[in-house]
């Protein structure tokens, strides 16, 4: 089967990055695959995660970004004129490829993807919930910013897709009623870790974005509580973002300043969780949350939000996590006290966090995807 992925650059650290190339490398390894990535812009950046051998790589050299830093003029020339480019260098690709399936990642081709025309069947993937602009919007006009994207996307591009991919079922079930065309896979890990953390460092950690999304002040506050408790014990947040000045300051604020790290950007997410002993996530809204599954494939027991969505399909409450109502950071402080003071309850839930990752290997990932397109293509 011939399969393209269409996305902006694979150069870039982000999750949606990183996933496409795991998920194409792991669809290459099964016997009859073709696999292409075709890219728009790949000419800065250093690639995070590199496509196999076995995977057919092409740069469209549409290059969007060049001329931004020149100013708003460049950008909207980017936006409009290099779009239309986009689609004509796509689709004159996707005719010498004559794939069997066209998958959209949501970035530049999201929108006209639909529109080129040919024997393949057309999927999107979501990679954030579906309520992700109104989730995040922090005033009146950002909402309304948010509704307008929401109208486009459910009336301009959804509906011309022949499948909507989205990543949880809590998603499919709370925000995509009036659709039936959508299906549920959730997103590989990025790697399989054979070591498993020993839980016995006096270490809280949690990885990710230092953004709204995240929401790490309220863990900050959480651990604050934590801390009066069990002064032995750290945290440490890893990653880089714009609110590093608003959560340096609440550090200091709470006086944690010694026992609250934030190491920045890590090139070794595995070897930073195996240090730990406890994962803790607190943000107001997911896609899905990797940071989780990799924090479960090291053998950590999860502490967890339960924001939409995400986290309800990956954590069994009180077997291989815990899950707190978002925003509630006594309760949360107290499941991570719970963890801290019992040894055997953290090595259990760790055990079973462990055995609960292996659904999210990309061996397995790959087999669910390779399911639906045949059921896709089995319909052309």
């Amino acid at each position: 089967m011939r399969i393209v992925y269409c996305i902006d650059s694979i150069r870039y650290i982000g999750g949606i990055q990183r996933v496409t190339v795991v998920k194409a490398n792991a669809l290459a390894e099964i016997p009859g695959n073709e696999i292409f990535i075709l890219v728009a812009d790949n000419q800065s950046g250093q690639i995070q995660t590199r496509p196999s051998d076995k995977v057919h790589f092409m740069d469209l050299g549409v290059n969007y970004y060049d001329d931004d830093w020149k100013g708003r003029l460049h950008v909207l020339h980017g936006i409009l004129v290099k779009r239309l480019m986009h689609r004509k260098l796509l689709k004159k690709a996707l005719r010498q490829i004559q794939p069997d399936v066209v998958i959209g990642v949501g970035q530049s081709e999201k929108n006209f993807l639909p529109l080129i025309k040919g024997r393949w069947k057309t999927v999107r993937e979501f990679h954030f919930a579906r309520n992700y602009r109104t989730a995040l919007a922090k005033s009146s006009f950002d909402r309304i910013l948010a509704h307008c994207g929401d109208w486009a996307d459910k009336h301009l591009s959804l509906r011309k897709y022949d499948c909507i991919v989205t990543l949880t079922e809590e998603d499919r079930e709370l925000n995509w009623q009036d659709m039936a065309k959508v299906n549920v896979v959730p997103n590989p890990s990025f790697f399989v870790c054979e070591k498993t953390s020993s839980l016995d460092s006096h270490v809280i950690i949690s990885v990710g974005r230092l953004n709204y999304q995240k929401n790490f002040g309220s863990l900050i506050k959480a651990f604050g509580i934590v801390h009066k408790a069990h002064p032995d014990w750290r945290l440490r947040i890893v990653g880089e973002g714009d609110e590093r000045a608003v959560l340096e300051k609440k550090v200091k604020e709470l006086n944690l300043s010694e026992c609250v790290e934030l190491p920045g950007y890590s090139e070794d997410v595995r070897e930073e969780l195996l240090n730990a002993s406890i994962f803790v996530l607190t943000s107001r809204i997911e896609g899905f949350c990797l940071a989780i599954v990799e924090a479960m494939e090291c053998g950590l027991p999860v502490v967890s939000y339960a924001c939409h969505c995400g986290p309800r399909d990956i954590i069994t409450d009180g077997k291989d996590g815990f899950l707190v109502a978002t925003g509630d950071e006594v309760s949360l402080a107290r499941k991570i006290n719970q963890l801290i003071e019992d040894d055997g309850l953290r090595i259990r839930t760790g055990h079973h966090a462990k055995e609960n990752a292996a659904r999210y290997h990309a061996d397995a990932i790959a087999r669910r995807w390779m399911s639906l397109f045949k059921n896709l293509v089995a319909n052309k």
